[in-house]
């Protein structure tokens, strides 16, 4: 028969003294409550903390066995940043980390933990029990949602660095998933030296699903999971960095919400932002009817994920569930092939806005 404590450790893999279940960071010390989920070097728990009222947070343990060297470092470090950089926009639609702490062990590797926000559900909680429940969500909620992913989406599109013209560091070039960073001339900044000023560096979440999307006490939607958030815009010159990117969104970009130009990122192109309004039409459609537009032809058709995407090939259900047309021409608004042709974040954000008005 199994004691109750190889039972709790089945649950808590990666704390070997299980006989006090308690994490500290930065002097602060969190009970370990269970198991949330994991995946590759990293571990999700639910903790609480005593002496603020057993309030629960979400606890991220990241593994780097190789330490600083460690590709799975070099990544948390840039999504501890990613955690801070928005704070200054002060919107409640981002996920940002409480607390940090990095552990050097041993035998040389390192231990990252990240303190968030714990949130219960998640978007694709309420679509999962949505479709097996044969349910539906209600446009105005739709839109509710909507409106507030897109004001995540406005802070990380039209996010503003402050800093030094000629301070271009290494940091820069990993936020740029390693292709070389641009030059102070391609920014579009002044090169008088040393002057402080604010510069657009567009930012892209990279994988929009409404399984990142949580739902906060108040429910409004809040963008979480920020290891794939990077800078928007790359000119893709060669070969190498074209494979590079299309290795980065096979790893960080979930295949049913992924744009087009991101499955085999060509050679002499942009990538902007406009990904993240593609992946913003899929998840509006999985609100409207259950899946992404292109999981939904491969389950009922059998199609090939990859080519239906390329060919921008999907439909809208004969039966639409009573949702208006202007709802769902914000789904196809976003689903355009061609990236320059899909609206901005901005446009959306007036039209959904709009349409809340005529309800």
């Amino acid at each position: 028969m199994e004691t109750l404590l190889t039972v709790f450790s089945k649950c808590l893999p990666c704390f070997p003294d299980l006989s006090t279940p308690y994490v500290s960071i930065n002097n602060a010390k969190y009970k370990i409550i269970r198991l949330l989920g994991e995946g590759g070097f990293s571990y999700v728990y639910l903790v609480s903390h005593k002496s603020n009222n057993n309030s629960q947070y979400a606890l991220k343990k990241i593994r780097c066995p190789f330490g600083s060297d460690d590709e799975t470092f070099k990544n948390a470090m840039k999504e501890i940043k990613n955690y801070h950089r928005f704070s200054n926009s002060k919107t409640p639609y981002i996920i940002q980390s409480i607390d940090e702490t990095i552990i050097n062990e041993n035998d040389g590797s390192k231990t990252i933990y990240i303190l968030l926000p714990y949130f219960e559900n998640s978007l694709q909680d309420i679509i999962t029990y949505n479709v097996l429940n044969d349910l539906t969500m209600d446009e105005d909620e739709i839109l509710k949602i909507f409106i507030g992913v897109c004001r995540g989406l406005q802070a990380m599109h039209k996010f503003k660095r402050t800093g030094r013209t000629h301070s271009t560091t290494n940091d820069d070039e990993e936020e740029d998933l390693l292709l070389p960073a641009a030059s102070d001339d391609e920014d579009g900044v002044s090169a008088s030296n040393g002057t402080e000023l604010q510069e657009l560096t567009p930012f892209a979440h990279r994988d929009i699903k409404p399984a990142n999307v949580m739902l906060s006490a108040e429910g409004l939607p809040v963008l979480v999971d920020l290891g794939s958030c990077s800078k928007a815009n790359f000119s893709i010159k060669n070969r190498q960095q074209a494979l590079t990117l299309t290795d980065f969104a096979q790893e960080h970009c979930t295949l049913p919400y992924r744009a087009p130009e991101l499955l085999d990122v060509a050679t002499n192109t942009e990538i902007t932002e406009k990904t993240d309004i593609w992946s913003l039409g899929c998840l509006l459609y999985a609100c409207c009817f259950g899946f992404s537009p292109f999981e939904k032809l491969e389950i009922e058709q059998g199609a090939n994920l990859n080519l239906a995407i390329s060919q921008g090939n999907y439909s809208i259900p004969q039966n639409n569930k009573g949702y208006s047309d202007e709802l769902i021409s914000l789904i196809k608004d976003c689903l355009v092939l061609d990236s320059l042709k899909r609206p901005s974040v901005d446009e959306l954000l007036d039209k959904a806005l709009e349409l809340t008005r005529r309800q």
